[in-house]
């Protein structure tokens, strides 16, 4: 079996990284490595199964490295992972590869972006024999050990073009994650791959650290209007044992050097006395610990938090989404306890965890009134940072299928790929599109640079860490330099120091109309003085919202 991861890295070394569309470096092709890590393992009858990322730097085009792997290997079933909705040209093409060099090899495809259009993928590609529904390790193994391919191929997971015709319905099927979590990395060349740690004022940057991605449970419960997850895992959590889990990452550590652990559970505080054994049987291994993909807060408490803290975790990302209890309960439909948000942040701070949350703005519904009272909270909850995010119907999502049934995104939308999460394509009545975009560029400049909490309530060191690195991220990032250069004014640390990200600013407002109106709106002086910053004197809560930009 060969297992192709399908390109995802868009553009080439000019490309504008700060997109989010864009992936700025290589990650390691994690869901890949514990499909080919459980097949390796329990598949009977399987002579070899090879990972293939054509992602990798390559002198020649993805087609041609493709086609002159399976001449070396002849594989009898190839399977493509599609993650992401970008790569879907790429399935297209190379599925045709694949048929031209031997139409007796048994292509599928399965992914994030297979699980949501499954159903068109199979329509348009000529070339694609089935696609696996939700999770993959037991339906590669059943492709594997059947005498007849195309037989085990009309099973579940496995959905085909005769069974859309059928319109049989097609369930998951899963396995004990115990089974799973333990990943072979000696199936990748690991040095090929540079990782890259999440926004935090204490990533090592300037260090060399060994970084490894980890997912202990798979399901959600939440039906949030604008996530998928459900369509991936399932409603039902299933969890990896805290034994076998600390067994793997003691594992990485002592073979590979891990010092940053990275884990992508969507619930991974659910269980909470699972969560309190986990993050205590970590603190023997001394690791940095990460979770990006945000974490709800309901089941954070004192305990928890110290222990997280004396794991490894020094920045936690709150899924908080809004603002607003209204939009929070009854356009989100997210059980979050409102009155628990702030109690919970300043408790997540008092053991030391630098606090970020993530929101949503754009939502059908929202009102102009509910967005500026979003903006009101952040400020009085004190959040350490926040990242705001425009409300885009993904494949698979509750919203997409309203905005799709209710016309409110253009139809040149609606094919696998075309929505750029990096635009605010809604249109739904009442929602101004420009006013959005205008909204979630003056919260961002507001709450985390102008009125940032930690340079606002004198914690210096912290704010400098930030703004730090929003500099090494964005190094065009006008308010980022700025703000810089008042932290190492009020820290002493001398002009020559703070000039150096003063002229920085100037140069950048200098070139850029947009910018130099930023900073206009907001106060900002062209030449600052080497004075301590005093955050405006009217809050942000204070402000009206279109008093800025």
């Amino acid at each position: 079996m060969l297992l192709v991861v399908l390109p995802y890295r868009l553009g080439d070394a000019t490309t504008d990284t700060s997109k989010k569309s864009i992936r700025s470096f290589l990650a390691f092709p994690y869901g890949v490595l514990t499909l080919a890590s459980y097949i390796k393992r329990y598949a009977e009858n399987l002579a070899a199964v090879e990972i293939l990322d054509l992602n990798l730097p390559a002198l020649v085009s993805a087609d041609v490295v493709l086609a002159a792997k399976l001449a070396g290997i002849q594989p009898d079933i190839v399977g493509f992972s599609m993650s992401y909705d970008v790569s879907y040209p790429w399935l297209k093409s190379l599925a045709k590869v694949v048929k031209d060099r031997d139409d007796d090899i048994f292509v599928v495809a399965g992914g994030p972006a297979v699980t949501t259009a499954y159903a068109e993928m199979l329509a348009e590609c000529d070339h694609l024999d089935a696609a696996c529904y939700s999770e993959g390790e037991v339906g590669l193994k059943n492709l594997i050990e059947a005498d007849d391919i195309a037989l085990a191929a009309a099973q579940d997971p496995w959905v085909t073009k005769e069974k859309l015709l059928a319109k049989a319905h097609t369930k998951p099927v899963y396995d004990d994650l115990d089974k799973i979590i333990d990943v072979d990395y000696s199936m990748v060349e690991i040095g090929a791959y540079s990782m890259k740690e999440a926004f935090s004022p204490f990533t090592k940057f300037t260090e060399s650290s060994k970084q490894f991605f980890i997912v202990t449970s798979r399901g959600c419960p939440f039906k949030c209007v604008f996530c998928a997850e459900p369509s991936f895992h399932g409603a039902n959590m299933r969890y990896a044992s805290v034994d076998r889990v600390v067994e793997h990452v003691a594992r990485l550590k002592q073979q590979y050097g891990l010092s940053v652990l990275t884990i992508y559970d969507d619930q991974i505080l659910m269980n909470k006395a699972r969560a309190k054994e986990l993050f205590s049987k970590l603190i023997p291994l001394q690791i940095r610990i990460e979770m990006p993909n945000g974490v709800t807060l309901s089941y954070i408490d004192e305990e928890l938090a110290a222990t997280m803290k004396a794991a490894g975790v020094d920045t936690l990302f709150l899924a908080i989404e809004h603002g607003s209890k209204r939009v929070l309960k009854d356009i989100i439909r997210k059980p979050i306890a409102f009155n628990r948000i702030k109690p919970t942040i300043q408790l997540l701070q008092k053991a030391g965890i630098f606090v970020c949350g993530f929101f949503v703005i754009g939502l059908p519904g929202e009102t102009r009134a509910e967005r500026q009272e979003t903006r009101e909270a952040i400020y009085d909850w004190g959040l350490d940072w926040s990242f705001f995010n425009y409300a885009t119907p993904l494949r698979g999502s509750e919203l997409f299928r309203m905005c799709k049934e209710n016309k409110w995104i253009d139809d040149k939308y609606l094919p696998i790929g075309a929505i750029d999460m990096t635009e605010y394509v809604i249109t739904a009545p009442g929602m101004d599109r420009a006013e959005i975009k205008q909204a979630v560029s003056e919260m961002n400049l507001d709450l985390n640079f102008v009125n940032n909490n930690n340079l606002r309530n004198g914690n210096l060191d912290t704010a400098y860490r930030a703004f730090r690195e929003v500099v090494e991220r964005h190094p065009g990032q006008p308010f980022a330099q700025y703000f810089l250069g008042k932290c190492l004014v009020e820290m002493g640390a001398g002009e020559a120091h703070a000039e150096a990200h003063f002229g920085k600013y100037r140069e950048i407002i200098a070139s850029s109309q947009v910018w130099r109106d930023a900073a206009e709106k907001f106060g900002l002086q062209f030449y600052p003085d080497h004075t301590p910053h005093k955050a405006p004197l009217q809050a942000a809560a204070e402000r009206p919202l279109h008093a800025q930009l």
